[in-house]
């Protein structure tokens, strides 16, 4: 007697199936052994974004802003790093980052007007129906069975609706992964062909659920897509130890829980072929953080280290075109580090030109004309080399090379 196959089965088995997605390129990224390149590969652009919920204190871009009055515990010129064409960093936090990161960062000014969290997580998000992340995912094409990611648990803000069928995919194990991949020896796991065949076959039985519901169930149809495509392709030698090692991680620790391992995650995911991957970090609504010793600590102790080891290994290789961006609902206010209406990002990249857009005014306003939360979003479409510019022109394009 077969047994009954609920939808509560069938959702419960999206995040396995798309805890399968990886695509061919990791051959010949340095985590793998075995395997000969005659050359190198054109490069694959990827976008990195760190989204600290909560708020981004424009102390860390634009800390010359606080000079004068000395806010935010800008209280000298020992507390800011001046790089090139005006930017001006923390020094103690952003100003300690590896020196490929230094000469390749840009502040980029974010006027989006609004004051409340949701409503200012959607706008940075998208255009109220349409995500800006899965636009951009899918015009950056490639072949990887996963192209945007959510890495862990944390709910992606904004709109959800797939684009051209890319769907942003939840991993919150990268166990899977790396066994598609052929990189563990774990008896638990199914071979192969048999794991594809399975996955097939779940995808059958769903069919009419996702017929029913085909908005709904995207993500779904496209994990198990996703599963099948990668245990279908050979078999390639993924060494995770030496990625886990870099990071500080256990090599037997492969759940997704942290900002490190969410970190660790997005360079699996971004080396397999993903285009847009976003982790998601909260804890940044700082109220009363008037010296913003908090927000140095948190991105000192939580944020930096993780996101130097990804720097290093990812950021300047010649067969990748790698950019971070990172950015909050808003800035902080003065004086009690409340709600800015406008935020500042910050972009380190292949591409990108030293500079800044965003440059805050002592009372933590940036000034008219500068572009809105699809100004951002439209510069890391150009930084990418993105050839439809699906967004629209970048309008800042004096910090793009």
């Amino acid at each position: 007697m077969k047994t009954p196959f609920s939808r509560r089965q069938l959702i419960h088995g999206a995040g396995a199936a798309a805890g399968f997605a990886a695509a061919s390129r990791l051959t010949g990224s340095g985590l793998f052994t075995g395997v000969a390149n005659a050359q190198v590969a054109a490069e694959k652009s990827a976008v990195l974004v760190i989204y600290l919920n909560g708020g981004y204190n424009s102390v860390f871009p634009s800390a010359d802003s606080y000079r004068a009055a000395g806010t935010f515990g800008i209280t000298g010129d020992n507390t800011m790093k001046a790089l090139a064409n005006g930017l001006v960093v923390d020094a103690a936090t952003f100003g300690t980052l590896p020196q490929y990161a230094l000469d390749h960062m840009a502040s980029v000014g974010v006027r989006h007007g609004i004051t409340a969290h949701g409503a200012a997580q959607n706008a940075n998000f998208g255009d109220g129906s349409r995500s800006y992340a899965l636009r951009l995912a899918s015009a950056m094409g490639g072949d990887a069975a996963i192209k945007a990611v959510q890495s862990g648990n944390r709910a992606t803000p904004g709109p959800k609706a797939a684009e051209s069928g890319v769907s942003l995919q939840t991993i919150t194990d990268m166990k899977a992964t790396i066994a598609a991949l052929g990189g563990a020896n774990d008896a638990t796991i199914p071979d192969r062909a048999i794991g594809a065949n399975s996955i097939t076959a779940a995808k059958a039985m769903s069919g009419r659920l996702m017929a029913q519901s085909p908005g709904m169930l995207t993500q779904l149809n496209e994990g198990y897509q996703a599963g099948i495509a990668t245990l279908q392709k050979p078999v390639q030698m993924f060494d995770y130890n030496a990625m886990a090692t870099a990071y500080g991680m256990a090599t037997t620790a492969t759940a997704v829980t942290d900002f490190k391992s969410q970190i660790a995650c997005a360079e699996l995911m971004i080396t397999a072929g993903a285009n847009v991957v976003i982790a998601n970090d909260g804890g940044w609504d700082t109220h009363g953080d008037r010296t913003a010793a908090n927000v140095r600590n948190m991105m000192n102790t939580r944020i930096l280290p993780p996101l130097k080891v990804f720097i290093n290994r990812m950021m300047n290789r010649p067969d990748f075109n790698v950019s971070v961006a990172i950015l909050g609902d808003f800035a902080r206010s003065l004086p009690g580090s409340d709600h800015a209406s406008a935020m500042t990002a910050t972009v380190i990249g292949k591409y990108v030109k030293p500079g800044t857009t965003g440059k805050m005014a002592a009372n933590v306003q940036l000034a008219a004309g500068t572009p809105s939360c699809v100004g951002l979003w439209q510069y890391l479409s150009a930084v990418s080399k993105t050839a439809s510019m699906p967004l629209g022109a970048n309008p800042h394009p004096s910090i793009l090379l």
